[in-house]
């Protein structure tokens, strides 16, 4: 397979499982070393159970193939909003009243991606069979509305300058439309530039307040906002003695939303509410942290910040004897590779995820399609949910009819709605770009090394 091949299956894997918080799921070894790293660290006094006490940049090619993709079904979601975030983004008028193009587009449609194939972490390149079904399925039995899917990526470095640099770059390639799913100071940067070039971005949830004012924007998983809010609600209703116990927040310093609301919607709800300490990405020791979460008997701890310190955290503060339960949200959670490099150090853990569970009956359409072009092989549940953006842009496009433009997709995409057994159910109006106001709910599993789902799709708790 040739260097443009390979970036193309990485920017997929990438634009799709980029942590919530910036930071995204990496190899399977560099899980591994965390949780090694964390084993080394000295103990310290005990304490049990969930309760704790005193103490250059790259343009890529599409992937040829000629396989065919199965149906998907419906998914269902329960309950209703949070309160709180931006609703209005758009003047809620056409596309092409906002002054987008309604030039046709050609045979190609040019998707393109800004994600850090350098900075924080590298590139994973294990994934290359799902990604390789999800782009065969959008270009099989002649494309979509007769034309082929190319993504194009460009490397943003984890930088703000190099992220801007990234989409700019994309924007002279004559793109359709643009993802992103990076650090939020890039997504927020692209955001301000895509609106000034009229060319819609999509991008995971961070800040809703990065929607106001650009009604090319839009949000492919739940927001920060709503996130956190209703991660306090379920702790509060639905963890074991979560109105008593004392909930403390372990979070990056650029997450102000997210711990924002957690810590302002557990004391609405009557519940106690301990502190917020700051982590830098990839710290190694956490005593400090630990010693502090200690001291305030925090039997709940919110854990905001990306999945390998996470897991560091988590396994050096068992090694210590400290064991509360852990509680989290995003886009990175339900990833079984987590589990198996955390062993029971997340064990009783409840998290939120906008995609259903590969061991659940959710993801067979998927698990069939793999079998069928991918005989032999395993899916993943990474590969889950690049299945499931492939599908969701497959239906934006079809709804944008043959004679595409980016003003069709526009108007395509501003009406909207979206829904499979394995996927968040999201809808966009003109005026709305918030995109999905549900979650899953998954416990871990130290034993079975897994995450467990136990909830499906619902918007309140």
């Amino acid at each position: 397979m040739n260097q443009r091949k390979k970036l193309v299956i990485a920017l997929v894997l990438i634009t799709l499982v980029t942590a919530a918080c910036g930071t995204r799921v990496n190899k399977a070894a560099f899980f591994k070393q965390l949780a090694q790293q964390g084993a080394q660290t000295t103990t310290g006094a005990a304490t049990t159970g969930g309760t704790a006490t005193g103490g250059t940049t790259t343009t890529g090619t599409s992937i040829g193939g000629t396989t065919t993709g199965g149906t998907t079904t419906g998914g269902t979601a329960t309950g209703g909003t949070t309160t709180g975030g931006v609703s209005n983004n758009g003047a809620g008028g056409s596309a092409a009243s906002l002054g987008v193009s309604t030039a046709p587009v050609g045979n190609t449609i040019k998707i393109g991606l800004n994600i850090p194939l350098t900075g924080a972490a590298p590139v994973p390149s294990s994934f290359q069979d799902s990604i390789t079904v999800a782009q065969d399925y959008l270009n099989s039995n002649g494309g979509i509305n007769g034309r082929q899917v190319q993504f194009l990526v460009e490397d943003d470095g984890y930088d703000p300058a190099q992220g801007l640099a990234a989409c700019k770059k994309l924007a002279g390639e004559n793109i359709l439309f643009a993802v992103g799913h990076t650090m939020p100071t890039i997504e927020e940067e692209c955001t301000n530039f895509y609106g000034q070039q009229k060319i819609p971005y999509i991008m995971r949830g961070i800040p809703e307040s990065t929607l106001s004012g650009h009604p090319l924007a839009y949000f492919g998983t739940p927001s920060d906002d709503f996130q956190s809010t209703l991660l306090a609600d379920y702790v509060v209703h639905r963890v074991a003695n979560g109105k008593t116990l004392v909930n403390d927040i372990v979070t990056e310093n650029d997450q102000p939303v997210s711990k924002t609301n957690y810590s302002a919607e557990i004391k609405r709800l009557g519940g106690k509410f301990g502190n917020t300490y700051n982590s830098a990405p990839r710290q190694s020791d956490w005593s400090s942290i630990i010693s502090h979460l200690k001291g305030d008997s925090a039997g709940i701890v919110f854990l905001n910040i990306a999945p390998v310190d996470a897991i560091s955290l988590a396994v050096q503060s068992k090694n210590q004897g400290y064991h509360p339960v852990w509680v989290g949200e995003g886009t990175h959670w339900n990833y079984n590779l987590s589990m198996q490099s955390a062993g029971s150090a997340l064990d009783g853990a409840f998290v939120f995820s906008p995609w259903a569970s590969i061991d659940s009956p959710a993801a067979n359409d998927y698990k069939a399609a793999y079998a069928k072009y991918k005989p032999g092989k395993t899916p993943d549940d990474l590969g889950l949910i690049i299945w499931g953006y492939a599908n969701m842009i497959k239906q934006a496009l079809i709804g944008a009819g043959k004679s595409l433009t980016r003003a069709s997709f526009v108007d395509a995409m501003n009406k909207m709605s979206f829904s499979a057994a394995y996927w968040n159910p999201l809808s966009y109006t003109p005026t709305d770009h918030r995109g999905p106001r549900v979650v899953a709910v998954f416990r871990g599993d130290g034993n079975a090394q897994k995450w467990v789902q136990i909830s499906g799709f619902a918007g309140s708790f």
